[in-house]
């Protein structure tokens, strides 16, 4: 529990020491990619208030900023510092719309052109969907934690269509990511805090012009599966 009130402590002093400086460059530069470089050292902090680790696999594949979509699962608010600490420096996130409310750190997001979705309102997520095509077009990677939300008992679950209509329109390559072991650090809700390791696999981007514009389905069972094989057992959804 002390962990887990120190790790709180370090989230709110690093947002601010990270997200007033982002809200400032990207003011003065909308285009800027100093969201970025302070994401790393956000990330960076706050990993190490949780007295964990990780290990990467394959971080070749994230490319150098080529446009690419990055769909990885969702275990904890661990995942995001470790894809954090090593995305180009011209990607961004596609978050949840709740995020934006969130004192500084939503601030920052919308500053640097983070993308939020209302995950309530269809008509306004497929428009986050398209405008995060207009920025994957123009030359930027972005990231979406294809569940949706964080998993609730450490297990992987079906992902949501929305990323991968979102790479048949804009025809770019989608990176599966698999990450392991975050869950069992800092599960959702909880201020209990189990230093560990979180493993993350980026593997190699799937082509996506094999599959018709509108099979949106198979592309997302596809990308699910390959998920799901680079993770152990105990870490999949039950048959």
């Amino acid at each position: 529990m002390l962990r887990g009130l120190w790790a709180v402590l370090v989230l709110i002093v690093s947002s601010i020491l990270c997200g007033v400086p982002t809200i400032v460059a990207s003011l003065v530069n909308r285009k800027s990619d100093a969201v970025m470089h302070c994401m790393r050292l956000w990330a960076r902090m706050n990993l190490s208030a949780l007295g964990s680790r990780v290990e990467y696999e394959g971080l070749e594949h994230l490319g150098d900023g080529e446009p690419r979509i990055i769909v990885a699962n969702h275990l904890s608010n661990a995942d995001i510092w470790a894809m954090g600490q090593v995305l180009p420096l011209k990607a961004r996130y596609v978050a949840k719309q709740e995020l934006r409310k969130v004192p500084i750190v939503g601030g920052a997001m919308a500053a640097s052109g983070m993308i939020f979705i209302d995950r309530s309102n269809r008509s306004r997520a497929i428009k986050s969907l398209r405008l995060a095509a207009d920025k994957i077009r123009a030359g930027r990677p972005v990231l979406l934690f294809a569940e949706g939300t964080r998993s609730r008992d450490g297990r992987l679950h079906p992902f949501k269509k929305g990323p991968f209509h979102l790479a048949l329109v804009a025809g770019v390559p989608v990176v599966p990511v698999a990450i392991s072991g975050s869950w069992g650090i800092l599960k959702p809700r909880s201020l209990v805090v189990t230093p560990g390791v979180v493993r993350v696999q980026c593997l190699e981007p799937v082509d996506v012009s094999p599959w018709a514009p509108d099979d949106t389905r198979g592309l997302t069972e596809h990308v699910h599966g390959l998920v799901r094989e680079a993770l152990a057992e105990t870490e999949v959804e039950p048959a």
